[in-house]
Order: C-alpha cells, then sequence, then structure tokens
C-alpha cells in the first residue's frame, strides 16, 4: 500500500500561515484542507480573508498540497454544474508554475444533493478542471450517488469513511470501491494516536493500492485544529509507514 497523502482537515485563522508551512515541511505527502461553505466561509469574512492569504503565499510554492473541502449549498451549486462565485476564483488561481494551488476538491455531498444531483452536469465541471483531482464521500447516503458518477464515465476519487462526516472511530475498512477505476481515500476517527493502527487495518483491505489518509476533528483542542497534534498525527503516519519499506 502506498500513502499519497497524509490530510489535515479544517485549520482556521487562528492559525498562521506560519504553522502551516511547519506542517508543509514535515513531508512532501502532507496535504491541508480548508473547509468552504456558505456563511460562516463568505466573501465577507475573516475566515475567507485568510484563505485567501493562503492562496496568495502559496503562488510561489507550487509543490505544497491544499484542498479544498465544499460543503451544504455551495457543494450542491457544483454538484448540478454552477461554480460558486466565492469559490470561482480560488478554483481558478495558479501558482506561477502554471500549477493549480488547490489541487484537490472534495465535495462532501448532502443528503438531499446526493438524491437529486445531476451527474452530466458535474462531470462537465470535473473535466473543465481536468488539472484537479475531484474526491466525493462514500457513505451511505452517497453511494447511488456515485454509482452515477461512475457510470457518467467521470474521473474522480473516493473518501471512505466509516463515521458519515460525525469523526467516530471506524469499526471496518472497506476495500476501495470499483478498483482500478477510483483513486481511494479512509477517515473517521483517526488520531495522532490510533493512525498507526488504522493505518494497519487499511492495509489490509487494500494492499495493492495508492491510498490516502485524512483527519479532522480528532487533530482538535479545546475545539480548534492544533498545530502540535497534527504534527503528532503525521509523523506518526510516516513511521508506520517507514516500517513497511
Amino acid at each position: 500500500m502506498n500513502l499519497k497523502y497524509i490530510t489535515c482537515s479544517d485549520p482556521r485563522n487562528y492559525n498562521t500561515i506560519y504553522e502551516l508551512f511547519d506542517l508543509w515541511d514535515i513531508d512532501p505527502r502532507v496535504e491541508i484542507a480548508v473547509q468552504m461553505h456558505p456563511g460562516k466561509v463568505s466573501p465577507d469574512t475573516e475566515r475567507y480573508k485568510w484563505i485567501k492569504h493562503i492562496f496568495h503565499d502559496l503562488y510561489g510554492f507550487p509543490h505544497k498540497n491544499l484542498a479544498i473541502h465544499v460543503n451544504n449549498d455551495w457543494c450542491d451549486d457544483i454538484c448540478n454544474g454552477q461554480i460558486p462565485d466565492a469559490l470561482k476564483p480560488l478554483f481558478d488561481a495558479y501558482s506561477y508554475r502554471l500549477q493549480p494551488i488547490a489541487k484537490r476538491i472534495q465535495l462532501n455531498m448532502p443528503q438531499k444533493t446526493a438524491e437529486n444531483f445531476n451527474a452530466q452536469k458535474l462531470n462537465k465541471v470535473i473535466e473543465y478542471y481536468n488539472d484537479k483531482e475531484f474526491i466525493i464521500q462514500y457513505k451511505p447516503t452517497t453511494v447511488n450517488a456515485v454509482d452515477a458518477l461512475h457510470k457518467s464515465g467521470a474521473r474522480f476519487s473516493l473518501l471512505f469513511d466509516e463515521s458519515g462526516g460525525t469523526g467516530r472511530d471506524a469499526n471496518a475498512w472497506r476495500a476501495p470501491v470499483y478498483p482500478y477505476f477510483h483513486p481511494q481515500g479512509y477517515s473517521g476517527g483517526m488520531s495522532p494516536e490510533n493512525v498507526a493502527e488504522n493505518l494497519t487495518k487499511i492495509s489490509r483491505v487494500a494492499d495493492a493500492y495508492d491510498i490516502w489518509i485524512d483527519a479532522e476533528g480528532k487533530l482538535k483542542r479545546d475545539d480548534k485544529f492544533d498545530v502540535a497534534r497534527a504534527k503528532q498525527y503525521i509523523q506518526n503516519a510516516l513511521r508506520w509507514d517507514e516500517k513497511q519499506r
């Protein structure tokens, strides 16, 4: 099993850009994911301005991995073929080497979106932004949506989240769905303390594949993204990976 990304999700504007670079500098596979949704991250908020600042600072660092996780109505818009005005400048941002600054876009489909989205329209969005990797959560409410998108011929990746986005510890890890068609990542209750154990379990079902892992809730302390916990999570994942070689 090849560990492609070690994703740290949901830092916010109380985290400095220097703290994020400290994480990126640990290993080339480290990815930072920012959460985007209308309201709390709309263009007039401090968090949106902070995200724009990150994009500005990454102009000269095309090798750093940044992802956007899109939620709520903005996710619904994209899944039906529309890029929200607030997201378009971020989707269209490129480094000085003409590489996308946001390399991966994760669409966290609400249930109503998964039940009513237009697979062909979403496929057109994916084709238009063909230098990005689009990620769809794979959970009970999105199974039919994922199947429809797969049948449309779209190029996308899957995040298997046993917790359904709640951060609960996984009871079991699923083998990759649609093997060799869609890269797969794993999330759900991942923490600095259990990441090595979870990687061992994942390797039993995904031994021949490239995968990534994503942690969010258990990187927090006092409900805030904690850089020290993120470092520990990354380092423990890297120690596990080194032992396998």
